[in-house]
């Protein structure tokens, strides 16, 4: 690879606006009670372009953690926050998220060099996103409302009443794939229900939870609403979840930590949501607009290097148009422009870290070692960054480890069916239930197969995208609850029946 080619795999950090720059040179702290308080201990912040370190944020544990928790309850129980109207919650979360677009090109930067994804996806999907959905749950408090009812008691004239109140302290968990839009998927509804939050950001994209505390104070949420405290899982976030004193624990990320997480608010009764790992499928049957479905097809897999829940990691194809998707997507392998986030023309950034780049690769040796065809994309280098060439992989069965299991990378797995019914058996039989995608021009076959589909979400003709008002979230392996829409909020409500008596 010659030097200018490598060069694409290579921020120029020189290039950084300032306040990018500043955010980057703060010291490590977390924000509790409204205040930044100085890290013990400290983590790197690595560019995974480079795998350089190019900051350092807070390493907190249980003792950072319960500081938050009861900076939130003591502001969960405060005049300033208790008794504050819905006109003016909504009127705080409009202002933050005015704020996060006001300052979008800083939050695109520090997302694009903290978790590596392309500058145009940090800027609309996630930024964009984010302040979406701050305004969309900006609109909620004030049509939160309960019921009063008539009620036949020993007596006539009791009166019921059915109030919806916040459950209390929340503790939300996020991933490194979609850090900023994942914390205003956990915030917004959050905050829109009257709860108070201690976030704790994944260690490896902590950079815009961080910034987002900034705007929250400028907002002027009360002192305590939100908190944020970086750190591992297995210290900061472990201490999270097992605190006698939060109510409620929302979390994003693997399977396997979202077991843990669940057995452990299990034990302490803990209302807990659960937004898990997936293995989604994409079918084409033989009457889709291949064109539009291959491309789709590729999006949904390639998008922020295949470092997304719902990604379409396994592609079932009608035998009749099978080689000829295959064909359109082979051919559109080499031409995905893969490199460093903030280079113009990158579609594809690198993985998040170094792990991350092992796993995909070691998933793909397995593939190449069993027999499987294991196509490549454009070269990467590999003495520097965490990147990995988008790959597909054809003739894996049913039993392979590319099929069964989540890679969360740029792989995508391409298999046949013959009719419908195959279709199905083939995409639920998998532990997963997160998404699915349908390429059809029959409505009725849509309709058919989207109803008889396990998962949270199906997908006709697009490869998706999430839209504040609509409920993400997966069933079986892929976990419980909703983020997003009506469906959300109620993730932070509380039920209380009052009976009257005349």
């Amino acid at each position: 690879m010659n030097a200018t080619a490598h060069d694409n795999f290579a921020h120029d950090l020189t290039r950084l606006s300032a306040p990018t720059r500043t955010a980057l040179d703060r010291a490590p702290a977390h924000f509790i009670d409204g205040k930044w308080l100085p890290a013990q201990a400290t983590l790197p912040v690595i560019d995974p372009s480079s795998g350089a370190p190019i900051a350092a944020i807070g390493a907190g544990g249980a003792e950072e953690i319960d500081q938050a928790v009861r900076a939130a309850r003591q502001a969960f129980k405060s005049p300033a926050w208790a008794q504050m109207g819905p006109m003016s919650r909504e009127r705080l979360l409009h202002r933050l998220a005015t704020l996060i677009e006001d300052n979008a090109a800083t939050l695109a930067e520090l997302e694009t060099i903290d978790n590596g994804m392309p500058l145009w996806a940090a800027q609309g999907p996630v930024v964009g996103g984010a302040a979406q959905v701050f305004h969309y749950y900006a609109g909620w408090p004030s049509k939160l409302a309960g019921r009063t009812q008539s009620v036949e008691g020993p007596v006539p004239g009791f009166t019921g009443i059915v109030r919806q109140e916040p459950v209390g302290v929340v503790g939300a968990i996020i991933p490194w794939n979609m850090p900023l839009l994942m914390a205003a998927w956990k915030l917004a509804p959050a905050l829109a229900a009257g709860c108070t939050v201690v976030l704790k950001p994944a260690e490896d994209t902590s950079l815009t939870a961080l910034y987002l505390a900034d705007l929250i104070a400028e907002a002027g949420f009360p002192a305590g609403t939100v908190n944020v405290v970086t750190g591992r899982g297995a210290e900061a976030g472990e201490a999270l979840v097992a605190h006698p004193d939060v109510a409620k624990i929302s979390f994003t990320g693997s399977t396997a930590i979202g077991r843990r997480i669940g057995a452990s608010a299990g034990r302490s009764l803990k209302k807990h949501s659960l937004e898990l790992g997936g293995k989604s499928p994409t079918l084409i049957f033989d009457d889709a607009d291949l064109d539009a479905a291959a491309e789709g097809a590729a999006n949904g897999i390639f998008f922020n290097s295949g470092q997304i829940c719902v990604a379409g990691s396994r592609l079932y194809v009608q035998d009749r148009v099978h080689d000829a998707v295959v064909e359109r997507l082979s051919r559109h392998l080499p031409t995905i422009a893969v490199g460093a986030g903030l280079n113009p023309g990158t579609f594809m950034g690198p993985l998040v870290n170094a792990a991350q780049k092992a796993r995909v690769g070691g998933y793909l040796e397995g593939a190449a070692a069993a027999g499987f065809g294991v196509m490549r994309g454009c070269p990467v280098p590999d003495d520097s960054g965490y990147f990995v060439s988008p790959a597909i992989v054809t003739g894996a069965d049913v039993d392979a480890a590319v099929t069964r299991e989540e890679i969360f990378g740029p792989v995508l797995c391409i298999y046949r069916f013959s009719d419908e019914d195959e279709a199905i058996a083939l995409s639920n039989a998998t532990d997963y239930g997160l998404a699915s995608a349908i390429w059809s021009r029959d409505i009725g076959r849509v309709m058919r197969v989207s109803a008889a589909l396990e998962c949270g979400k199906v997908m006709v003709n697009n490869s998706g995208f999430p839209y504040a008002g609509l409920p993400e979230g997966g069933v079986k392996a892929s976990g419980h609850g909703r983020d997003l829409g009506p469906e959300g909020i109620a993730q932070y409500l509380k039920t209380k029946c009052i009976l009257i008596a005349p």
